[in-house]
């Protein structure tokens, strides 16, 4: 009997990897069907072998994204969801998860917290931390979104916004977080210069296993390890050391928030050691070309599927 088609939200942007998602999985008799996350009151969830809402690229932008996401799970009824309505809860804001790992004593890089409204200045902020380079950073948020860098330095202020190329500005000392981020809860990091000279790890696990390693590299004349900003990405041979830091981090989320069909935890080397930047555990970009596990998440896919 042919098995019924996955679901993949979206909000009008896939990941480039989506093709080749949807033709593994015909390739397997499995039909995929995009959904848009704003229109689809009238989708009959039961037709669904599984919903999956890795593609929901830009959610940061759409207040609504939670409510929409728990209202289609309240229609799933056997018809699973990946991840998992507890796991999007918690980590479509990074101030939920991040903080509890914080709490738990993970190896972190140095990270504060500001809610909105909070009356704080960037002086402030450089005089509370001793940090005179830090960047700043909405609690929900993906891409780099509304995300400066900012130095400190003999009593003045400069600020650079994500963008492809790294321009700094001189900027008022006493410049409120809220006038850079609005409304937004922030998450405040030192900023690891290793990130010029090693880059960033990210470690992926595909149905609950560790998969691969991915380094993403810094473009000359930027600050963001990212490939929208002219960095670039490559396969990663992580040591067994550095695979059990990202596996001890993994199994506290495992057994905090339950079973992941993905994820993707983030870190800048410190020396010797592995710095905690962030996990990316709802709409990540998992590298399936360049670690060469297309067909390792096409096949959890279909162990997942109803």
């Amino acid at each position: 009997m042919k098995r019924k088609p996955v679901g993949f939200l979206y909000l009008g942007e896939c990941h480039t990897e989506y093709p080749a998602i949807e033709q593994s999985l015909m390739a397997q008799g499995i039909n995929s069907r995009l959904i848009d996350l704003r229109d689809c009151d009238s989708v009959d969830w039961g037709e669904l072998s599984l919903v999956n809402v890795r593609e929901c690229r830009g959610y940061h932008r759409h207040t609504d994204f939670l409510t929409r996401i728990e209202q289609i799970a309240s229609h799933l009824g056997q018809v699973p969801l990946t991840n998992s309505l507890s796991i999007i809860r918690a980590t479509s804001d990074k101030s939920d998860y991040l903080q509890d790992l914080q709490l738990a004593g993970m190896d972190m890089i140095p990270t504060c917290w500001v809610k909105s409204g909070e009356e704080i200045s960037l002086n402030e902020i450089a005089e509370h931390t001793g940090w005179q380079d830090f960047v700043v950073k909405p609690t929900v948020s993906s891409k780099s979104w509304k995300t400066f860098r900012v130095l400190s330095n003999q009593g003045s202020m400069q600020i650079a916004e994500a963008d492809t190329r790294l321009v700094f500005k001189e900027i008022d000392q006493q410049t409120s977080l809220a006038e850079l981020t609005g409304t937004h809860d922030l998450c405040i990091q030192q900023f690891m210069p290793e990130i010029f000279s090693t880059g960033e790890l990210s470690f992926v696990f595909i149905d609950n296993q560790y998969s691969h390693a991915i380094r993403k590299t810094v473009a000359t004349d930027n600050w963001l390890a990212h490939e929208f900003f002219g960095g670039s990405n490559q396969s990663y041979g992580a040591n067994n050391k550095q695979i059990s830091w990202a596996k001890h981090i993994f199994s506290y989320l495992q057994q905090r928030y339950g079973d992941f069909l993905y994820a993707r935890i983030d870190a800048i080397p410190d020396q010797q050691n592995l710095r905690l930047l962030e996990c990316e555990l709802m709409v990540p970009r998992l590298f399936l070309t360049e670690g060469n596990a297309l067909n390792k998440y096409v096949q959890a896919i279909q162990s997942w599927m109803s």
